[in-house]
């Protein structure tokens, strides 16, 4: 009979506390940390809402400044068709902006939420995880901002003043509902898109994927990328390509990083082999 003294015996590099969950805790897990997550966007949302006039300035300057550069006449113009519509898409712009600020609760709730049933070495990545996460989520958006909302609009601006039917001309008349919905949801699809090279870094440290298992299904990578596309941004192809477009360079990129984070385990592997050679090769002498 064990010692009623003696201290139970546990792997200190075991996953943290080593409970095993049933399914219905997992749900549960989940929806907490879904709750909380929730709970720091609508904080986040209070207090972006108090600055919703200089949110509105920055969401439609792009427009602005593609109205000018296809030198459309007259003062840049969105219309509101109806009593609550410009209200409604103040309330969409200050949803998404809070979204970006409560980056970092939403981030760390999601590692808390996987943080079961990782190593306890791995729980000192929570602050790398939370601000790479918070900042590719952010520079993603950033990027789509100052490089893929110009180039979209000041397309699809001149190419309604270039499509017209004998003496018709049909002008660009778009409404502020469907150009901020239009640019929100590039921003956010971008933000996740620049997600990618961290969830394959993740997945590489684990051992899941390695830089061969990438180029291995390049192709279908592609594929997805460009359905990916088609289901972030808005129906027609213009915006698809410029998401799928920089989706493909960052899947170049996080080849790179399955590379450099699977570099110890691939000189592990080697070692190994060549140890299990130079035994053959003993073993054949003897």
């Amino acid at each position: 009979m064990a010692d009623e003294n003696d201290e139970e015996v546990t792997d200190p590099n075991g996953p943290e506390d080593d409970v095993p969950m049933s399914f219905f805790d997992h749900l549960n897990e989940l929806r907490k940390r879904l709750v909380r997550s929730a709970l720091g966007v609508v904080l986040a949302f209070v207090g972006c809402y108090v600055f919703i006039d200089e949110l509105r300035a920055i969401i439609l300057k792009p427009f602005y400044e593609s109205w000018h550069n296809v030198e459309l006449e007259g003062a840049a113009q969105l219309q509101a068709l109806s009593a609550l519509e410009t209200f409604l898409t103040d309330l969409r712009i200050t949803v998404i902006v809070a979204i970006f600020v409560a980056g970092p609760i939403v981030f760390y709730q999601l590692w808390m939420f996987i943080a079961p049933g990782l190593y306890r070495s791995e729980r000192n990545l929570v602050v790398p995880f939370v601000a790479t996460s918070a900042v590719m989520f952010a520079g993603g958006g950033l990027f789509c901002y100052h490089f893929v909302v110009p180039v979209a609009t000041d397309f699809f601006l001149q190419y309604s003043l270039n499509t017209g039917g004998g003496e018709v001309q049909i002008r660009p008349n778009f409404t502020y509902a469907s150009y901020v919905q239009y640019e929100t949801r590039l921003l956010l699809g971008f933000g996740a898109m620049f997600e990618f090279p961290l969830g394959v870094y993740f997945l590489a440290k684990a051992g899941i994927i390695t830089h061969k298992t990438l180029i291995r299904h390049w192709k279908l990578m592609t594929l997805i990328f460009f359905i990916a596309g088609a289901l972030l941004t808005p129906p027609e192809p213009v915006t698809q390509v410029l998401m799928a477009a920089p989706m493909i360079g960052l899947f170049w990129a996080s080849v790179g990083v399955a590379y450099v984070v699977s570099k110890d385990e691939r000189e592990r592997v080697e070692k190994l082999e060549a140890e299990l050679a130079a035994m053959d090769d003993d073993e054949d002498d003897a």
